[in-house]
């Protein structure tokens, strides 16, 4: 009767822990199916533009918006290139795909005027700790990919290690119109 017992209780445990098991990898599974399903249904239905600034992971405040709307309006009042800014939250992409969704959301967006492809967005992901700057033909010829990955890792990055992602898009976007500037001119 005790070796029964024994038996039986050993079954029950052996069951409850490997059942779970069984369970949640298959509730894993399922999760991350449903992720996959939601990234494909985002990437072949983007959100349009709502403006240079598209803050879908809630970076900024309202404020810090319309002071970066302020800059990258004036610039383009300027000169006619377009600088757009989105947030890319991490439930959109997966990490490895990050560069690749920020030169679809360049292309599907159109950023830049007709025939002078002068765009340029820059994507960030706070959650994933990426930035990618897509530049249109029209500003590779003015600044090369280089100056930008310069400008990436001395003006943006610096704020963004100290978790300041407004003031880092903020120096990254004066210094990238600065150097625009000086070779449009």
């Amino acid at each position: 009767m005790k070796r029964e017992l024994v038996l039986i209780i050993l079954f029950f445990v052996v069951n409850v822990a490997f059942g779970q098991t069984i369970e949640s990898k298959q509730n894993d599974s399922l999760k991350q199916k449903n992720v996959n399903l939601f990234r494909e249904i985002y990437w072949n239905n983007l959100p349009k533009a709502k403006g240079w600034i598209n803050d879908y992971e809630r970076v900024f405040s309202e404020a810090e918006e319309r002071k970066l709307d302020s800059v990258v309006s004036r610039f383009e009042r300027e000169t006619s290139v377009e600088i757009v800014i989105v947030t890319i939250d991490t439930i959109k992409i997966a990490k490895e795909t990050f560069d690749n969704l920020s030169l679809h959301i360049a292309k599907k967006w159109a950023i830049g005027k007709k025939g002078k492809d002068n765009g340029i967005l820059i994507a960030l992901s706070k959650g994933y700790k990426r930035i990618r700057i897509q530049n249109g033909n029209g500003i590779t010829k003015i600044i090369s990919d280089e100056q930008t990955k310069e400008i990436i890792e001395q003006d943006f990055i610096p704020e963004f290690k100290k978790g300041n992602y407004y003031k880092g898009v903020l120096d990254g976007i004066n210094k990238l119109i600065e150097v625009l500037k000086l070779k449009i001119q």
